[in-house]
């Protein structure tokens, strides 16, 4: 007997975890409803429900010189407990690969052992998306007729879909995608719709009454003078509305300020370690924040409404969102027997 062996002899081992594809996923998703997930968690964040703790980042450059990243996210909503690891490098689409992929992990609340392993990517555009619906209902833009979408990959595609299923009343979309081809594939995924492929971001964003920005750019392009009279600006992605688009709007909403105020490698974050914004509710000469979603959905935050000049929605990613969508797909996996069962010994 080897030195390994005897020294496991003594263990029980490390258990079974089911293993969940992105088709499993996509089936559990016709019986979850992913929206009342995220704002029932929201607002059970916002009252002190569930644990949120700090993210874990991991940045380098490949080979091709291009940015690329791990990140980890713990979070706990009710009794569920898990985490997100999900990494990207912006080179990937260039090579026929999503930006970003990763793996979700379920936890069992009383051993702490991995019960579950779901593909993220799909449920990490699917939790995105969810975020901004809430927003677009929570911020009182539920009415709006046209929608402007700028970045056309898997978060711009979730997007466009969830929120035109979402909208009643929407009429028109325009697109907007440094590659044509990628916004026409988008257009073509939405019939019934008015959908228009426009030549430039802004000229996708000037009617629109809610603009969602999903690009992968890191430094802000989007002016104040862009954005229709009273419109809602979704900034899903890194950077790109500029510093005078987040001063200039009626109000800013984030998902966390903690969140936000920890990373300074985004530009609302870097606005709260310069000064330029504070916390909601903040004395001083910074500009505060207007409030959370979550805070919004309890009655803490007040809602302005559609507002001129424009009103801005910065959602960081909550891995906490994460973990009860992961644990809601996990729950209807169970119901419909999916997913394969590996024996780790």
């Amino acid at each position: 007997m080897s030195w390994f062996d005897l020294a496991d002899s003594g263990l029980s081992g490390a258990g079974e975890v089911t293993l969940l594809s992105r088709e499993e996923v996509r089936k559990c998703l016709t019986n979850v409803a992913p929206v009342d997930v995220v704002r029932e968690t929201l607002a059970d964040h916002d009252r002190g429900i569930g644990l949120l703790p700090a993210e874990a980042y991991l940045r380098w450059e490949n080979s091709r010189g291009a940015y690329t990243r791990s990140i980890g996210m713990p979070g706990a909503a009710r009794s569920a407990y898990g985490m997100k690891i999900i990494n990207a490098s912006v080179s990937n689409p260039a090579s026929g690969l999503e930006r970003a992929g990763g793996i979700g992990l379920c936890f069992d609340a009383e051993t702490a052992r991995i019960t579950t392993i779901i593909e993220a990517a799909l449920l990490s555009a699917v939790r995105t998306a969810a975020v901004s619906a809430v927003g677009v209902d929570a911020l009182g833009y539920g009415g709006a007729v046209s929608l402007a979408v700028v970045g056309c990959g898997a978060q711009g595609r979730m997007h466009a879909a969830l929120l035109a299923e979402r909208l009643p009343s929407l009429r028109k979309i325009t697109l907007y995608d440094r590659s044509p081809e990628a916004a026409r594939a988008l257009a073509a995924m939405l019939p019934g719709l008015a959908v228009q492929v426009c030549s430039t971001a802004r000229e996708a964003v000037s009617e629109a009454e809610i603009a969602v920005f999903t690009t992968t750019m890191d430094e802000g392009y989007a002016e104040p003078d862009w954005a229709a009279p009273g419109a809602l600006l979704i900034n899903v992605s890194l950077g790109d509305l500029t510093d005078a688009t987040f001063r200039d709007a009626a109000a800013v909403y984030v998902d966390d300020v903690d969140l936000v105020a920890d990373n300074p490698r985004r530009p609302l974050g870097r606005l709260m370690a310069e000064g330029v914004f504070g916390r909601p509710g903040a004395a001083g000469s910074a500009r505060s924040l207007d409030g959370t979603l979550g805070g919004v959905l309890t009655g803490r935050h007040r809602a302005h409404g559609v507002a001129s000049p424009y009103v801005v929605l910065n959602p960081f990613g909550m891995g906490v969102l994460d973990v009860a969508l992961y644990a809601a797909i996990s729950t209807q996996a169970r119901a419909e027997g999916l997913g394969t069962v590996v024996h780790l010994g």
